[in-house]
C-alpha cells in the first residue's frame, strides 16, 4: 500500500493533545465500572470513548492521505498488417481442379445475412464444364474466404483488400478493416471471368495497382501481397525491373501461389519475380494444398506482439473512511451508554 498524500499523516501529531489534557485534569466522570471488571477489561470506562475517538481520528487521517494499492497491468500491442490479395480471373482459372476446400467449423458473425450468389455455368478453355466448386477459381475463392475468416476470428486489426485481374487489374474492394465486407466480396471473386493474363507488361498490372494503393491507403508498416494465378504470362525485362523496384521501394512482401499443372514444375517469370524480391513461391496442385498454403503464409506473416506493462493504482481510502466513521459512531454510542449509567 502507498499513500498519494503522505504529508497528511502530520495530522497525527495532534493525537496526543486530548490525552495530555486529560492527564492534567484527571477525574472520574462515570462511577460504575463493575461490568468492565467482570469482562476483564483494563481500560477505565471513562477513557473508552476517547480511545475510540482517537482510533477513528487515525483512520480518517489515513483516509485523507489517500491510500492506494498498486496493480501492474500488462497489455498486448499487436502490429497489424495491410494485405492485398490479387486473384487471376482469366479464362483458364475456370479449369477443373482436384480436391475441395474444407468447410470451416463453427459460425461467426461473417455467416449472418450472406448475399445470395447467383448460379453460374463455368467453362474452361476447352469447353469442359467442371462440377460446381471444382474449378481453380473456386479453390482460390474458398481458401481466401477461410483466410479472411481466420483474420476475423483473431481480431488483430489486419486490413485486407482484394484485387482481381486478367488483362486489366481492378479492385473488388480496397484495403479495409471491415472484414465482414471483404468476406462478402470474396464470395463473388469468380464473377466476370474471362480474357488473358497480364502481370505488368501493360502498365498497370496487379502489382502496379497494389503498389499505388499501398501508397494511397497503406497504414501498417507490414505490407503483404498474395498473388494467386495459373498463368505464365511473359514479363519483359523493362516491366520486370519496374515491378521489382516498386516492390522493393515499398518493402512489399510478395507471395505467389501457382495453381495447376502449368506452374507446378516450371519457373515462369512471375515466380522468378517473387524470388528476386525475396518473396515466397508456392506450387499448388489440389484444393487441400491451397488452403494449407494460405495458413502457412498467415503463420509466416504473423503480427508481432509487444507486451507493455503499466502501473494501475486502486484507491482504498473508502475502506478507511467507512472504518473511521464506524469507530466514531461506536465511540459516540459508548459515550452515551456510559453517561446513562
Amino acid at each position: 500500500m502507498i499513500l498519494l498524500h503522505p504529508w497528511m499523516l502530520a495530522l497525527l501529531l495532534l493525537l496526543p493533545l486530548p490525552w495530555l489534557y486529560l492527564r492534567r485534569k484527571e477525574h472520574l466522570v462515570f462511577s460504575d465500572t463493575r461490568v468492565l471488571g467482570k469482562l476483564g477489561l483494563r481500560i477505565p470506562l471513562h477513557r473508552l470513548p476517547l480511545v475510540l475517538y482517537s482510533l477513528a481520528f487515525c483512520l480518517l487521517v489515513v483516509c485523507i492521505a489517500r491510500p492506494q494499492i498498486r496493480q501492474d497491468e500488462a497489455t498486448q500491442v499487436i502490429k497489424s498488417r495491410d494485405i492485398v490479395m490479387a486473384v487471376d480471373v482469366s479464362g483458364s482459372m475456370s479449369g477443373a481442379f482436384a480436391g475441395e476446400i474444407p468447410k470451416p467449423s463453427g459460425n461467426t458473425d461473417l455467416d449472418k445475412e450472406l448475399p445470395i450468389k447467383p448460379p453460374t455455368a463455368p467453362r474452361d478453355d476447352y469447353g469442359y464444364y467442371p462440377e460446381p466448386g471444382k474449378r481453380r477459381i473456386d479453390a482460390a475463392e474458398g481458401a481466401i474466404l477461410n483466410f479472411v475468416r481466420n483474420r476475423f476470428v483473431r481480431a488483430e486489426g489486419d486490413r485486407i483488400g482484394i484485387v482481381t485481374f486478367d488483362m486489366e487489374p481492378r479492385f473488388s474492394w480496397p484495403l479495409t478493416d471491415d472484414l465482414k465486407m471483404i468476406y462478402r466480396k470474396g464470395l463473388f471473386i469468380s464473377e466476370g471471368m474471362g480474357g488473358g493474363t497480364n502481370f505488368g507488361n501493360d502498365d498497370p498490372g496487379p502489382i502496379d495497382l497494389a503498389a499505388s494503393h499501398f501508397d494511397e491507403r497503406g497504414q501498417a508498416a507490414s505490407k503483404v501481397m498474395i498473388l494467386v494465378t495459373d498463368g505464365e504470362d511473359y514479363i519483359e525485362a523493362s516491366a520486370f525491373d519496374r515491378l521489382v523496384g516498386k516492390l522493393q521501394e515499398r518493402n512489399i512482401r510478395l507471395y505467389v501461389i501457382g495453381i495447376g499443372d502449368r506452374l507446378a514444375y516450371r519457373d515462369t517469370d512471375i515466380i522468378r519475380l517473387a524470388e528476386k524480391v525475396g518473396g515466397g513461391v508456392f506450387r499448388v496442385e489440389n484444393a487441400n494444398d491451397m488452403n494449407k498454403v494460405f495458413e502457412t503464409i498467415d503463420a509466416m506473416e504473423r503480427s508481432p506482439v509487444e507486451v507493455s506493462t503499466r502501473a494501475v493504482y486502486e484507491d482504498i481510502f473508502v475502506i478507511f473512511a467507512l472504518a473511521g466513521l464506524a469507530v466514531l459512531m461506536l465511540g459516540m454510542a459508548t459515550e452515551a451508554l456510559v453517561v446513562s449509567q
